[in-house]
């Protein structure tokens, strides 16, 4: 079977939850005995790979806040005539992508964003015959539509329908493909409303947790951590609408202590917006992107790990979190019922709107110690429960079933 995993989804991030995800399915699957091939831009997890398809970069990234200009529909109009009806910007000519595609011959195309469906549609109008799959991060089906703006959703999730309302492009873009994955329960149910062509398949890692003594002491050094330091990390896209660490920088001003520092590792658009928010506060860092290794020894050195987004697929910093033992507090859009056990929410969560609430909480955990130890116990059996291997072996199964 061969297998073509796209995700032009990449091309203004280098790093994220969605690449990696792509990074897992590649190797993954090639263990398995299927043959896979990547097309997309180059990534962190995804270089120029025998079996890829890499896209050139072009124009600038996304902005990060909505502006009435890129609202309106004359300019939404253009845009979508533009890029996602002509698929310009791709750092490819479509015809090009094409004649690669055909000589690959998919048996399925695996869509990882909401972008990629314009060139899929395109290969299918084109005559290639394959089955086509979209992997819902959570953009498409997510009820938090007020976060999206036409470099959200591009436009008209690349159906093309610039005057029809969001439910119907919602329909025709689930309905196209031949099967959506859904990364948790609460989407599965949104997406099972349009289509019953639709699994759930939440994500799964086998990150192992190690000590690295010298690398833990080096990025201490680097970022001025103290052993005895509460440490807060997040880890992820510095993309304000989606991710919303805004609130995390708001929450944790309120908390006095110079033992207590937050680590802000990644990159992206709000970057910028996020310093300026955090410019009179010396003990907020800003780490920037960073390899295994560091990432490793930075969940080593935290004390908590803090994902405050509006939405979430089924995020993997929560699993790479859990790996190393390490309490974690979420937005109660980015918790999932799928972490709960036995009926039970495993791990506390906050109204991402109320940086107050947050702050409370974080003050909670930090004072109270044998909490802090429960929610150790509580990361462990998340880590031990989703799995890399489980995660592969269903999407081996929906996969063989489609063929």
């Amino acid at each position: 079977m061969k297998i073509l995993l796209v995700d032009t989804g990449s091309k203004h991030n280098m790093t994220g939850g969605q690449s990696r995800v792509v990074r897992m399915l590649y190797d993954g699957l090639r263990r398995r005995k299927m043959q896979t091939y990547y097309l997309g831009y180059e990534t962190l997890y995804m270089d120029n790979k025998k079996n890829g398809i890499i896209l050139k970069r072009t124009g600038k990234a996304l902005e990060a806040r909505k502006s009435r200009l890129s609202e309106m529909r004359i300019v939404r109009a253009a845009y979508s005539a533009a890029y996602v009806r002509r698929m310009k910007g791709l750092g490819a000519e479509k015809d090009e992508i094409f004649n690669k595609v055909k000589k690959i011959n998919p048996d399925v195309i695996i869509a990882n964003a909401i972008s990629d469906f314009p060139l899929v549609s395109y290969l299918r109008k084109m005559g290639l015959n394959f089955k086509s799959v979209y992997i819902d991060h959570g953009s498409a089906s997510t009820t938090a539509m007020k976060y999206f703006s036409k470099e959200g959703i591009p436009l008209s999730m690349g159906t093309g329908r610039i005057g029809a309302s969001l439910a119907r492009k919602r329909r025709h873009f689930f309905s196209f493909f031949d099967m959506n994955v859904a990364l948790n329960d609460r989407h599965y149910h949104e997406i099972s409303r349009i289509t019953d062509k639709v699994s759930i398949i939440v994500n799964g890692s086998d990150v192992k947790a190690y000590k690295d003594p010298k690398t833990e002491e080096r990025l201490r050094r680097e970022f001025g951590i103290r052993k005895d330091d509460f440490t807060i990390v997040y880890i992820g896209r510095l993309f304000e609408r989606q991710k919303n660490v805004s609130v995390l920088i708001k929450a944790f001003k309120e908390i006095e202590g110079e033992d207590m520092k937050l680590l802000i590792v990644g990159d992206g658009p709000s970057m910028e917006m996020y310093k300026e928010i955090a410019a009179d506060d010396t003990r907020i860092i800003f780490a920037g992107v960073m390899g295994d290794k560091e990432l490793n020894s930075v969940y080593n050195i935290a004390s908590l790990f803090v994902l405050p987004s509006h939405w979430e697929g089924f995020a993997l910093t929560v699993l790479e979190a859990a790996a190393h033992a390490l309490p974690m507090a979420l937005s109660k859009s980015a918790y999932v019922s799928d972490l709960n056990k036995e009926g039970k929410q495993t791990v506390p969560a906050f109204d991402e709107n109320n940086p107050h609430e947050l702050a409370e909480l974080i003050e909670k955990l930090y004072s109270d110690s044998k909490w802090w130890h429960e929610l150790q116990k509580e990361s462990l059996g998340i880590s031990k429960r989703f799995t890399e291997k489980r995660m592969l072996d269903k999407y081996e199964e929906m996969l063989r079933r489609l063929k």
